[in-house]
């Protein structure tokens, strides 16, 4: 029994690994990599400590020997920003070759994409960037405003075919504590026909997910539900527990 992944749907299941797995479609989905953050800053001045390993490529490859997916789709912002830094170089062949070896990776465009596709040429890495995928009756998408009216006019389709619209670009999270501390955890937002992933990056803050002021129109008009991991387990796992409504 997987005790990080809880279904919400018929063979729809969200993995406390900051991940979903849809399993009829054998299709593994994260979101939000920002793969080079710390370069990225540090290339327009902000010195970001860089002693601290970029994990998000190891963590997709534990994820990937674990479901053994025939797809692996990234839900765009795959990199911070394509700034001239090796180390983020390396970082793209490590995802592209290491992964791209075992599944057919799908690569979709997010806001912090728009200079991907260039150094992906540079790199050497034979790789598409899609605005968005397909999985049987699922519609897989960043979320920011390009390609929004389209997948808007997708949830029509997937309310009626069973399946989910999936975006990330929110990073939500949540804070809870006991009165004395507190912690942010990020979470998951599903709804009955929407759900919204939390950023796969260790670096992402989290946006307050109970403000309910969300940047992607899809997410703005749903009604959605938390998500959390467990605060008191170990880090960056644990129990998936559902929690309250937003308008909470």
């Amino acid at each position: 029994m997987n005790r990080s992944a809880i279904e919400i749907h018929p063979h729809v299941w969200l993995d406390a690994r900051r991940a979903v797995w849809l399993e009829q479609e054998q299709t593994l989905a994260v979101a939000d990599l920002h793969l080079g953050y710390a370069w990225a800053h540090r290339h327009a001045g902000q010195m970001l400590p860089i002693s601290a390993a970029e994990t998000s490529v190891a963590r997709l490859v534990a994820l990937v020997e674990a479901y053994k997916p025939r797809v692996l789709a990234i839900l765009g912002d795959i990199v911070h920003e394509a700034v001239p830094a090796k180390a983020l170089d390396e970082e793209l062949r490590e995802l592209c070759v290491e992964l791209g070896g075992r599944v057919v990776l799908r690569l979709l465009a997010g806001n912090h994409d728009r200079a991907l596709a260039p150094l992906l040429e540079r790199c050497g890495i034979a790789a598409e960037l899609s605005p968005w995928f397909e999985a049987g009756p699922h519609f897989l998408i960043h979320g920011d405003r390009a390609g929004c009216e389209t997948a808007t006019e997708r949830l029509k389709a997937v309310r009626t075919q069973g399946g989910c619209v999936f975006m990330g670009h929110e990073h939500p999270a949540i804070r809870v504590g006991d009165g004395i501390a507190s912690v942010k955890c990020p979470c998951f937002l599903a709804g009955p026909d929407l759900v919204v992933l939390p950023a796969f990056s260790d670096w992402a803050a989290g946006a307050n997910v109970r403000a309910g002021d969300f940047m992607s129109p899809l997410a703005n008009g749903a009604k959605l539900s938390y998500g959390l991991r467990h605060p008191c387990e170990q880090a960056f796992g644990g129990a998936l527990v559902r929690g309250a409504s937003r308008s909470d």
